[in-house]
């Protein structure tokens, strides 16, 4: 592809750094995200609560 192309494409172009694979599956924030969890046991996601009302 030309760059022309690539500009009036509507697919983003992304490179992803090889780095970041050292980081799969490792839990960056646990604090956070054991909030996280226990607010979506609770509370539900926000797609359940605008289903509901309706």
């Amino acid at each position: 592809m030309t760059i022309k192309e690539l500009t009036k494409s509507k697919i983003p172009i992304v490179k992803i750094n090889p780095k970041l694979d050292k980081l799969a599956g490792k839990v960056l924030f646990p604090q956070k995200l054991e909030e996280a969890n226990h607010v979506l046991k609770t509370v539900g996601m926000p797609s359940e609560k605008l289903s509901r009302k309706k």
